[in-house]
């Protein structure tokens, strides 16, 4: 699990705990810096079994990651991780579903005329879904791309590299995005994006990403 003050991120693999027995017990918690995990990534990507470990020294919790005769190992965070998994709505009837590839592709290229930290508008619509980006009076830019509805229609406006952060870890083709609802009409609730088998399969939940969208520009 990875958050922020703007999104929520769960990813659950499989392990193997070596014949160590099952239970709550046997349940351990690590809070790793960002950083480490992203020089794991760098320096493991390529492995196909990573050892990991968590062991006390001196009154401190370290974690090492190893493979291929090389380990990373870090000093753990002290505390407890924000209870995020309550964020996460049981079920959604408000969805749509679309091509991963497209989605990022057009986002990208429509945010290529917004300034820094401004967002994107999406329109979902029985019709598909329309992107639409107001940089400035003289840039502006809008895409449809295929889509399909479930529920009502919605207007959702997103920051395009949030976005774009959690469409690129999806592992399908197509994705969907759900979106929640909060008991204030005027402030929207947080979209769930998560993998689809096919456009009328819905993937499995292993891999599940909570974004909060901005305040709509009227």
């Amino acid at each position: 699990m990875a958050t922020d003050r703007y999104r929520v991120a769960i990813r659950e693999i499989e392990w193997d705990g070596g014949g160590v027995a099952s239970g709550d017990d046997q349940t351990s918690t690590a809070l790793v810096p960002a950083r480490t995990l992203q020089e794991v990534g760098k320096t493991f990507g390529h492995s196909g079994t990573i050892s990991v470990s968590i062991t006390s020294r001196d009154d401190r919790e370290l974690i090492a990651f190893s493979a291929d005769r090389k380990t990373v190992t870090s000093l753990l965070i002290k505390g407890n991780f924000p209870p995020v998994r309550r964020l996460f709505p049981e079920t959604v009837e408000n969805y749509a579903v679309m091509n991963t590839a497209d989605l990022i592709e057009a986002t990208r290229r429509v945010a290529l005329v917004l300034e820094r930290e401004a967002a994107l508008r999406y329109s979902f619509t029985p019709d598909g879904l329309t992107l639409e980006a107001i940089g400035s009076e003289q840039a502006q830019a809008s895409e449809s791309i295929d889509a399909i509805l479930t529920g009502d229609a919605t207007v959702v406006s997103l920051k395009p590299q949030f976005l774009l952060d959690g469409l690129q870890a999806v592992p399908s083709e197509y994705v969907r995005i759900s979106f929640t609802k909060t008991e204030n009409p005027n402030k929207p609730g947080p979209v769930l994006i998560t993998s689809q088998t096919s456009r009328e399969q819905a993937g499995a939940d292993s891999y599940r990403y909570l974004l909060q969208p901005n305040l709509l520009l009227r």
